[in-house]
């Protein structure tokens, strides 16, 4: 039954060995003198040693399960190894950097076929901390415009324009009769008639504060004839947001007949928290994409509002279109904020292991060789990692598999350190004899 399971346990460790060769062989033949007088048991310890397939970290010196998954560990004899240990070890010897996190491992390449080995590049770029958030559509308070009535009178004529429908700056909306207006018509015209400058000028600033248009004044000028009638036109080019004339209707001064907005007349705002908002500031672009939007459109950070919403803990953060595009009132879209951009080296975010204490990515140096390397990273965005310290530009590396790697890292540091305590141990057993 023992020997099935450890049928069973090779065959499960096989990947390991064949995806993770290690180049183990720390007895070599060139050192079997100087071991020879050590004894029987700092033979065995040197050359035999058994660990677990699964977790590659349990590693003993005799027979024994995993205490992690209950597998017997599987025997392995170092000095059988695969070839080019020594070339690992001089890589090593002559490597100077302060920051390697663990021992330089080889693959065959043929095992870095297998198992799909990708590389990128170390290269300088920008990251920024990327901020999501759903924004809405709302109308623009200061885009809109009142047309009213500055005199009393009625409304003969009302133009054929409802709620929602596209207006022009000019476009007549409805016709005034107001006898007020006739009658400031008439003493303008008869002291122009009289040459009685002083008259003609009051008369025409009190026809302009009526809301005589310049228009129908310029009429006035070339016939000389009192008009019954004087247009309101919209004074942007808009949307009407709401109309409160009919056809025959009496008017008093100051009663607003038609809202206006101007342009598209529509911002956005979006709720973040608070400590997220804080990165925002005026001007910060924003990318907004959503249903009814063939592209996405570029949008801009118009203001973060100083209230906080007490119920979510939430700031409002209004935006306006950089550009070209048109927005609905009430539609929701999706903004993507790029808070405090930063330059420097970035690798791809799923080549950086985290321990929770530390930073790694593995160094691809060549010929199947690779190194850890802890790192400091900063800014985390669109698949990119700021790093810090512990790259350069132009450095190599591994964007896939890195856990293997890490693992085989992990036993090689375990198993020297097991070697140099078998070395270690003849001396303290001929004392004891």
């Amino acid at each position: 039954m023992r020997d099935t399971n450890r049928k069973t346990s090779l065959g499960l460790g096989a990947g390991m060995a064949l995806l993770l060769p290690l180049l183990l062989a720390s007895c070599e033949k060139s050192n079997a003198p100087a071991q020879a007088g050590h004894g029987d048991h700092a033979k065995a310890a040197a050359k035999k040693a058994w660990h677990c397939p699964m977790h590659p970290q349990i590693l003993k010196d005799h027979e024994d399960t995993c205490p992690l998954c209950g597998m017997d560990l599987v025997e392995f004899e170092p000095g059988a190894a695969a070839s080019g240990k020594g070339a690992t070890d001089s890589a090593q010897g002559t490597s100077s950097s302060p920051k390697s996190a663990g021992s330089e491992v080889q693959v065959d390449p043929a095992v870095l076929q297998k198992i799909g080995v990708r590389t990128a590049m170390v290269e300088a770029g920008v990251v920024g901390r990327e901020i999501r958030a759903e924004a809405e559509g709302v109308a623009d308070e200061a885009a809109e415009v009142s047309v009213s009535s500055r005199t009393m009178g009625y409304l003969e004529t009302v133009a054929a324009v409802r709620s929602g429908d596209r207006v022009k700056a000019g476009q007549i909306l409805a016709n005034l009769n107001s006898p007020e207006l006739t009658a400031a018509q008439g003493d303008w015209l008869a002291a122009r008639r009289s040459g009685d400058s002083l008259g003609e000028r009051a008369a025409g600033e009190r026809l302009a504060t009526l809301g005589f248009p310049a228009s129908s004044l310029a009429n006035l000028t070339r016939t000389a004839t009192v008009q019954r009638t004087i247009p309101l036109t919209s004074p942007a080019s808009g949307w009407l947001k709401a109309r409160a004339a009919v056809r025959g209707q009496a008017v008093m001064a100051g009663a607003e007949l038609f809202r206006i907005v101007e342009g598209n007349g529509v911002l956005l705002e979006a709720r973040l928290p608070v400590a997220e908002a804080a990165l925002l500031k005026g001007g910060d672009a924003a990318e907004l994409t959503g249903a009814g939007l063939a592209t996405a459109l570029v949008a801009k950070v118009v203001a973060v509002l100083p209230q906080v919403e007490r119920t979510s803990r939430s700031a409002t953060v209004r935006l306006t279109l950089a550009k070209g595009g048109e927005i609905r009132i009430g539609a929701l879209y999706q903004a993507r904020f790029q808070a405090k951009a930063t330059t420097g080296f970035v690798v791809p975010q799923d080549a950086v292991l985290r321990s929770g204490r530390r930073e790694v990515v593995f160094l691809d140096l060549g010929n199947g060789r690779f190194r850890p390397v802890e790192i400091k990273t900063g800014t985390t965005s669109g698949g990119k990692t700021l790093v810090l310290e512990g790259v350069e530009a132009g450095d190599e590396v591994v964007v896939s598999a890195q856990f293997l790697l890490d693992g085989e890292s992990r036993l090689q540091a375990a198993l020297d350190q097991m070697m140099a305590g078998a070395e270690s141990a003849p001396a303290g057993h001929g004392s004891h004899k």
